[in-house]
């Protein structure tokens, strides 16, 4: 017996609780609103996934990234994840790193966030575009207003995958190690979900990891200003779509 290692060896204490290692690596649970702050921060995600699928979004989203990650190394291993990332970035470097995408990568992403230029001026990732955005008009404003409004189901499959997506960014910027016992260390499967009892594992560790993720001072933190831009915003569009009648 005494060469046992105890069940709960790997665990934390603290104060009266015991804290696994994933959550002492990420630090306590903080109450972060999905609609409120996530869904403004994950849109353009959203909109990958939606204008070209899961596989190639996936591939679009992390070229992207990783030559931001490149051309500004003095942000080394940040997770841009949140739209509110980008605010953070020299004014020039958005240009400079899409004119250094291949021209098929930098051209889906220009057209899958179109939308999103046109009736959000002010959006972080706007500076991707080569051109002025063309002016909101109902189709746009319909069509973002559905994405968001079907994100607010946060374990349907569509919104799940965006969600996969930005945890995909975490490891591979490297800021995110699992331990081969958890949900996540078969991250691959959540392609299957919800289909298999492993794959709607995956998606509640994702959808935890990001309330931690999202949390003051974590890993995909932005400054929290584009958040509260985004639907204030948003109450300006809807008079402005009822007046086209």
């Amino acid at each position: 017996m005494s060469g046992r290692t105890p069940v709960l060896s790997d665990h934390k204490r603290v104060k009266s609780k015991l804290i696994t290692p994933f959550n002492d690596l990420l630090g306590p649970t903080r109450d972060v609103s999905w609609i409120n702050t996530m869904i403004p921060e994950l849109l353009w995600i959203a909109l990958l996934h939606d204008a070209h699928g899961d596989h190639r979004a996936v591939e679009i989203v992390t070229s992207f990234t990783r030559a931001v990650r490149a051309y500004a190394p003095e942000f080394g291993d940040t997770v841009f994840a949140a739209a509110g990332k980008f605010a953070e970035l020299p004014k020039d470097a958005l240009p400079t790193i899409m004119a250094g995408l291949d021209a098929d990568s930098a051209g889906e992403m220009r057209a899958a966030l179109t939308p999103l230029a046109a009736c959000y001026p002010a959006h972080p990732l706007n500076a991707i575009h080569a051109a002025p955005a063309p002016n909101p008009d109902r189709a746009m404003l319909d069509y973002l207003r559905g994405l968001v409004g079907g994100m607010y189901d946060r374990s349907d499959r569509a919104t799940m995958m965006p969600q996969a997506t930005a945890i995909w960014l975490a490891f591979d910027s490297g800021r995110l190690k699992v331990a081969a016992d958890l949900a996540l260390a078969s991250f691959p499967k959540i392609e299957e979900y919800p289909t298999t009892e492993l794959s709607q594992r995956i998606g509640a560790s994702i959808r935890a990891s990001l309330n931690q993720m999202f949390g003051e001072g974590q890993m995909m933190t932005s400054d929290g200003r584009w958040p509260i831009a985004f639907w204030n915003h948003g109450l300006q569009l809807v008079p402005c779509e009822l007046g086209d009648d």
